[in-house]
C-alpha cells in the first residue's frame, strides 16, 4: 500500500512563541517568503510576559527546524485607520486606540514550509494564537486571509470571513457602554489580490467592540 504523503515521522513541537531573537528572526524569514507583501519589523522577543497583548513571533520546530510561522501583535493599524475614516480626535479617539491596544488582536500571517502542508500544523497555529490572545485580554481576533487556503483555515477555526465584497462593521464602546465614533464599515481593497477580514469574538460577549458583516446582498 503506498503512504500518504501527508503523513510524517517528524517530531513537532507544539506551537510556542519565540523564545530567542534567533527564533524570531527564522519565523520573520518564513514569513517574508511565504506571504506576498509581508513587511514587518522583528519585535523584542518577550522574555517576561505581563499579561498584555505585545508584538509576538510565534513558531512550530520539528527535529529542531522550524516548519511553521505567524506573527500576532495588538491591532493597532485598525485602530488608526477607525479614527482616521471617522473623524474621531480627542478623549474617544485615545480610548479606540486603548480599546485595541489592550482588547484586540491581529494575526498578520501564518505559514507552513511546504512539505508539511496539509497536516494540520496551520490550525495548530491559529488555535494557539487564539487561546494566546485570549489569555492576554483580547475580546477580538482578527486575520485577513489572502486566499483561499487561508480562508478555509479561518473558517475551520470558527471565523467569521468576510467576503471580499462584503464590509466589516466596527463599532467601539467606552466604559459606559456608550459608542466612541460614528458607524464605520472597512472593506478590503483587491488591487494587490485576494484580501478578506475574518474575526472571532472570544467569549460570550465584549465589552469593548460590536462587530458585524455587511453585504451588498
Amino acid at each position: 500500500m503506498k503512504s500518504d504523503h501527508r503523513t510524517t515521522s517528524l517530531a513537532v513541537d507544539g506551537p510556542r512563541a519565540a523564545a530567542t531573537d534567533g527564533e524570531a528572526k527564522a519565523i520573520k524569514s518564513l514569513l517574508v517568503r511565504d506571504i506576498k507583501g509581508f513587511d514587518q519589523s522583528v519585535p523584542a522577543v518577550v522574555r517576561h510576559d505581563d499579561g498584555t497583548i505585545r508584538p509576538t513571533y510565534i513558531g512550530v520546530w520539528g527535529q529542531d527546524r522550524l516548519i511553521g510561522a505567524a506573527l500576532i501583535q495588538p491591532a493597532l493599524y485598525v485602530a488608526e485607520t477607525l479614527i482616521y475614516r471617522t473623524g474621531t480626535s480627542g478623549v474617544h479617539a485615545a480610548q479606540i486606540r486603548e480599546a485595541f491596544a489592550e482588547h484586540a488582536a491581529l494575526i498578520e500571517g501564518i505559514a507552513v514550509v511546504r512539505k508539511h502542508r496539509r497536516e494540520g500544523i496551520g490550525l495548530q497555529i491559529k488555535a494557539f494564537c487564539d487561546s494566546w490572545a485570549a489569555d492576554h485580554g483580547a475580546e477580538l481576533i482578527l486575520s485577513i486571509p489572502t486566499n483561499e487556503g487561508a480562508r478555509l483555515l479561518n473558517k475551520k477555526a470558527g471565523y467569521t470571513v468576510v467576503p471580499p465584497d462584503g464590509y466589516l462593521t466596527i463599532k467601539v464602546f467606552d466604559a459606559q457602554g456608550q459608542p466612541l465614533h460614528i458607524p464605520y464599515a472597512d472593506q478590503r481593497t483587491q488591487n494587490r489580490g485576494t484580501s478578506m477580514w475574518a474575526y472571532k469574538l472570544v467569549g460570550q460577549r465584549t465589552q469593548h467592540f460590536e462587530i458585524g458583516v455587511l453585504t451588498a446582498s
